[in-house]
């Protein structure tokens, strides 16, 4: 199909009707100066009728009205027109296959294609995505959990109608199609139909600019496409599961080893596979994305308060991934990654433009910054939303090793987070991204009493493989990852880092963009300035004032810091000595004084050493 500059024609490819019928079908008073002719497939073996109409057109048109003017041809047609008719920029071949018979061309006089405005009553959209095998027709408004899907469903319909701005025909013939097949089960009526898309075609302007102002007409519209759909009703099944029984899919052999050896079944556990301990012991060792982290096939969730570097530290370890170089001293293992961003998407692309900067090249690192819902049940039975099954295609097509949901909010747009059976689906689309072997994080809010978990229902926390919590900047601007489950190593492992920021271009006044990006700290770098307790301050206090007139002698500072009640207020000389002590070694494990030849100074840099807390009172000088 295409609508060419000089002639301003569209192509149309149906396939159902004998070119008798084509001609019964569709009158002079449709096409003025149309040709018709057959395909050189028509009635080729396995194939049937084939053939294309040429409408034309009176004046100029825009894309954006091509959608509305093919629904019209195909709502006279009987709704027989191949799905490709409605694709923008399709090309045909004209012409005939040498050695095949010439094509049957047929020309008619009639009025022009966009004067025929009386056809929208009777326009077909492009057909809907399959349902599976067309369903009986059933009462099901007793059912309390279909009857609420129906209504949201219909309540969304008209909320992305009142937001149509191009394709508005189109739009509401597949959105009030979609609902026939809801009012056959007997879940919605035409009533409550009626009252929800006719304001929002209103408010979309359709009633005003395509009918003119007559609301009967946008009635007469909605009533066709209603009976049509009704043909094949629809069950919005509460079913929550995936069906992944695709026979597109092939399994894929590399993540066998989650699974281990197949044991031989045994007729004492009736066919129930087990695992002996030698089958145990013979397992081979787990693999890792990020070693003594994060596993192939794994779900986990980068967490904290918002504005604590969550989405700054996620792409750092996602991008090192994909170039297979250590991030925050644990090896990766490289391979492609799949980072999709749901909130601040050109935020984020500055923030991967910082890391470009700061790392180089990473070509394996995918940003998609238009997902916008994984969480919505999809058109088809057992299917997910639309983004959700691109993604699932993606990830098998490509096998990411990661692939970072930011954020778990914004990916799951009517999430109930506090629902078991909410968070129970987030879970279950995690582990649909990850059946191809690619690992699986979500970034996410902590609780907002403690922090310590994921915000939402437990079932969500329960079902992570291993989650970090990132702690705010502390004084010295440090920010911490707390690892809070790690089922692959220890818990205790070290992630800091600052947030530092690199010049990513110019915006359009000419004025310099920075974006931030997360800078790792050395291993077991300091917290910043150490707080002192009490009676170290004290200590230092005296210290201090004792270094003014000069080097400060030892014994004589631990001797006044005892005998003058400094440190400890006990009236027993000897817990006030191992006071002083403890508050020494104190002073000194934080870098605040060094002892040297019986004096103390000011280290410059001072390398901590171990200080016994517990000394024997006859083990500290007088």
């Amino acid at each position: 199909m295409a609508i060419f500059k000089d002639r301003r024609a569209l192509s149309l490819k149906p396939k159902t009707l004998s070119m008798r019928d084509l001609s019964t079908a569709l009158p002079a008073a449709v096409s003025k100066d149309a040709m018709r002719h057959t395909t050189p497939s028509h009635q080729q073996p396995g194939k049937g009728h084939r053939w294309r109409v040429l409408c034309p057109l009176s004046t100029d048109t825009t894309p954006s009205e091509r959608q509305a003017l093919l629904a019209r041809v195909n709502g006279v047609l009987g709704g027989t027109l191949s799905a490709e008719s409605f694709t923008p920029a399709q090309s045909y071949a004209f012409g005939t296959v040498k050695g095949d018979p010439a094509p049957d061309v047929r020309l008619v006089d009639g009025r022009y294609l966009d004067q025929c405005a009386d056809l929208d009553s009777r326009a077909i959209g492009k057909a809907a995505p399959d349902r599976g095998e067309p369903g009986i027709a059933q009462d099901l408004s007793h059912d309390t959990f279909r009857v609420d899907k129906a209504k949201a469903m219909l309540e969304s319909a008209a909320e992305r109608l009142a937001e149509t701005t191009v394709a508005r025909n189109e739009a509401l013939c597949r959105e009030a199609y979609l609902l026939g097949g809801l009012v056959a089960n007997c879940l919605l009526d035409r009533e409550s139909i009626l009252d929800a898309l006719l304001p929002a075609m209103a408010e979309s302007g359709y009633t005003d600019d395509h009918a003119k102002g007559d609301v009967a007409e946008v009635e007469r519209v909605i009533d066709t496409q209603l009976l049509i759909g009704a043909k094949e009703p629809f069950d919005p099944s509460p079913n929550m599961e995936f069906d992944d029984g695709d026979e597109d899919m092939v399994d894929d052999p590399s993540i066998d080893y989650l699974l281990g050896p197949a044991p031989v079944d045994h007729e004492s556990t009736g066919g129930l596979p087990f695992l002996t301990p030698g089958q145990c012991a013979d397992l081979p060792a787990r693999d890792y994305v990020v070693k003594r982290l994060i596993a192939p096939g794994q779900i986990g969730c980068i967490f904290g308060e918002p504005g604590a570097g969550n989405s700054l530290i996620a792409p750092r370890v996602a991008y090192e991934i994909a170039q297979g170089e250590p991030t925050f001293g644990l090896r990766t293992k490289a391979g492609p990654v799949f980072y999709v961003a749901c909130e601040d998407q050109e935020g984020m692309a500055g923030r991967v433009a910082a890391l470009h900067i700061e790392l180089g090249d990473a070509d394996t690192f995918h940003l998609f910054n238009t997902v916008g819902d994984l969480f919505s049940p999809g058109v088809i039975k057992g299917k997910g939303s639309a983004d959700l099954e691109a993604l699932r295609k993606a990830a098998r097509q490509i096998r990411p090793q990661l692939i970072v949901i930011d954020t778990l909010a914004m990916a799951m747009p009517g999430l109930e987070e506090n629902d078991a059976a909410g968070m129970n689906r987030v879970v279950q689309i995690g582990k649909r991204l990850a059946k191809y072997g690619a690992a699986v994080i979500f970034v996410h809010h902590g609780t907002k009493a403690e922090g310590n978990t994921p915000r939402g229902h437990s079932v969500f926390n329960g079902a992570l493989d291993f989650s970090v919590m990132v702690k705010p900047a502390d004084k010295g601007g440090i920010v911490r990852g707390m690892i809070h489950k790690n089922r692959n190593g220890p818990p205790d492992l070290d992630i800091a880092f600052k947030i530092g920021s690199h010049r990513v271009g110019i915006d359009i006044d000419g004025e310099p963009v920075d974006a931030p990006i997360c800078l790792p700290c050395d291993p077991g770098q300091a917290d910043g300035e150490p707080t002192l307790k009490p009676s170290e301050q004290a200590a230092y206090d005296l210290f201090l004032e004792m270094a003014a007139d000069g080097p400060v002698d030892e014994s004589e500072w631990r001797k006044r810091a005892a005998d003058e009640y400094h440190v400890s207020a006990s009236e027993n000389r000897a817990s006030r000595r191992q006071a002083v002590a403890r508050a020494m070694g104190g002073l000194v494990k934080m870098g605040k004084v060094s002892s040297e030849n019986g004096l103390m100074i000011i280290p410059f840099n001072v390398e901590t050493d171990d200080f016994d807390d517990d000394l024997e009172v006859s083990d500290v000088p007088d």
